[in-house]
């Protein structure tokens, strides 16, 4: 398959971009600002650009010669470091309008293969939408007392338009990790968005794997158009 990853030097993307490009079956494509960021590599196609940009989104689908079968997306919206308080840099809508960027460049492309629907995993959070109800009170704290909420305000951008920039012509995915730690491979355990059980912890390694195995068809259409909390 031909994977698409936005967020590929990111601390999540990073290690989907590794862990999908192990795989000699698929060919990866990633759009990042800097190409000199990673190292080319058989199955790795790195696009200079930004994710701002339709046009640079539009050229990194067409870089590798063959429609884009899924794209993932590790975006997130931008602040001077990862402190809750560390001051906005924008843009206000980063990641809704690249999601819709993303999305009108899927409906345009051509056609994939045997009439089957491309796939848009978007990586979101815990706390958005209707998971609100079972976050831990500190990240709800954090999130209307700092720069956290920015974050959050573009997560339920994205979470409220997905549906309407997909249609029924590409297969979406929204899944929503609680609090996310480092490296490491361990269980994922999925939950409807306001059912208990869930871990305060999933490593970003993990996640990003799903989101891999999801993007590929590996689970299937259990995870079709769907929200999703996950955990270890």
């Amino acid at each position: 398959m031909h994977l698409l990853i936005l967020g590929a030097t990111g601390r999540s993307g990073g290690y989907a971009y590794k862990y999908a490009s192990s795989k000699v079956s698929h060919h990866v494509t990633v759009l990042i600002r800097k190409s000199s960021a990673l190292t080319p590599q058989r199955n790795l196609t790195i696009v200079e650009g930004s994710v701002l940009s339709s046009d640079d989104i539009d050229c990194a689908t067409r870089a590798a010669g063959i429609p884009v079968d899924a794209v993932l997306d590790f975006l997130d919206a931008r602040r001077t470091s990862v402190n809750p308080w560390s001051a906005f840099v924008g843009p206000e809508r980063l990641l809704p309008d690249v999601v819709a960027n993303v999305a009108r460049v899927l409906h345009e492309q051509a056609p994939l293969s045997g009439g089957r629907k491309p796939r848009l995993v978007v990586m979101g959070g815990a706390g958005t939408g209707e998971s609100l109800g079972l976050t831990p009170f500190f990240i709800r704290f954090l999130m209307k007392h700092s720069n956290l909420g920015k974050t959050y305000d573009n997560h339920n951008a994205v979470n409220d338009e997905i549906e309407g920039n997909c249609g029924g012509d590409i297969i979406w995915t929204l899944p929503m990790p609680v609090m996310l730690s480092n490296s490491g491979i361990r269980p994922v355990k999925t939950f409807g968005l306001t059912e208990k059980g869930r871990g305060s912890v999933i490593t970003r390694e993990s996640c990003a794997r799903w989101m891999v195995d999801v993007a590929v068809g590996k689970m299937g259409d259990r995870f079709n158009n769907k929200r999703i909390v996950l955990s270890n």
